[in-house]
């Protein structure tokens, strides 16, 4: 707004200034002189045309060039950042605080240049000028403060995760704020994280075992973190299936009659009802346990079910009645 201000008032005197020349030329080659022939008058208006144009000629060569922005800083790779403005005028560019350039020769229009040798921090002192051919020098161009930064975030894991069912959560922590991606056949429900610590729940898409996930970060200049790997990730939100093999008979003289069950997973073993068990845990397969009674009657009540590592249980396996009788013998 200044320079254009600065330009208005300046071609404002220009004309006033021509103005003058003009008139004072007219005024004192017609002073004291007698009335011309027209080939006198022809020789007085070549005179002031002569006179009027090496003023305005003149006047000309004192316009500074007109600077303005027409793109925003921006990094583009190590130590180059990008840069765009415009001149109203050509001529030589000179650079001031942190900034340059290899690019000096200023032409009439749009610029694109890129600052070198940058090392990190942040740049807000830097400003360009531009110098016409009669060494007219336009007003400092304020380049917009921004930042120089090549580091790459740094993202490490706190602690265990902990699988549940489908998906796990884990503790990650980061040395600054930035985006997260993840890769590897999984997902997480954090996209934006915060500098510090923080928790992702990380989810897969069915059962099995994952040894590709990983996390990278990625800050506001560009630059992304070493991945950071899960290891093995075993899956297992299947439920176990039990399933009874041989039923305890209807009546036996036993307190501790056998039963035979088949399980899908290993796991752990719980009994409700009047039945308790004589183990606690179970392998995949067959297996043939005790049931262990209290005394003589019907025992119809008796479920079991079986909670695999990853906590899944099972639906109640319903033990077939049967009773316990007195031995007569």
């Amino acid at each position: 707004m200044a320079q254009i201000f600065y330009f208005m008032m300046k071609n404002l005197l220009k004309f006033n200034l021509i103005s003058l020349v003009v008139f004072t030329t007219l005024f004192m080659m017609s002073c004291g002189r007698e009335p011309r022939s027209d080939s006198s008058s022809n020789d007085y208006l070549k005179a002031i045309s002569s006179i009027s144009s090496s003023v305005i000629n003149t006047l000309k060569g004192t316009e500074i060039p007109i600077l303005n922005h027409i793109k925003s800083p921006s990094l583009q790779e190590k130590n180059l950042v990008s840069y765009g403005f415009s001149s109203s005028k050509a001529g030589t560019i000179n650079y001031s605080g942190g900034c340059f350039s290899s690019t000096r020769n200023a032409i009439k229009g749009d610029h694109h240049i890129l600052f070198v040798t940058m090392v990190e921090g942040r740049y807000d002192n830097c400003a360009i000028e531009v110098t016409d051919t009669e060494g007219n020098k336009s007003e400092p161009l304020r380049i917009p403060s921004f930042k120089v930064d090549f580091s790459p975030p740094k993202l490490s894991q706190i602690g265990e995760f902990r699988v549940h069912g489908r998906s796990l959560k884990i503790k990650i922590k980061a040395n600054e704020a930035g985006s997260l991606a993840y890769s590897g056949n999984c997902s997480g429900d954090l996209q934006n994280l915060n500098k510090g610590k923080s928790e992702v729940t990380i989810r897969f898409p069915g059962d099995g075992l994952y040894r590709g996930c990983q996390i990278k970060l990625s800050d506001s200049s560009g630059n992304t973190s070493k991945p950071l790997f899960l290891g093995n990730v075993r899956i297992d939100y299947s439920l176990p299936v039990l399933t009874e093999i041989n039923p305890v008979p209807k009546k036996t003289h036993s307190n501790r009659p056998s039963f035979s069950f088949k399980t899908s997973k290993s796991g752990t073993l719980k009994f409700n009802g009047r039945c308790k068990g004589n183990v606690d845990k179970a392998v995949s397969g067959i297996n043939h346990i005790a049931l262990l009674t209290a005394e003589i009657g019907d025992y119809d009540d008796c479920t079991m079910t079986l909670t695999d590592s990853s906590n899944n249980r099972s639906q109640p396996l319903r033990i077939s009645p049967f009773e316990i009788v007195e031995d007569q013998s």
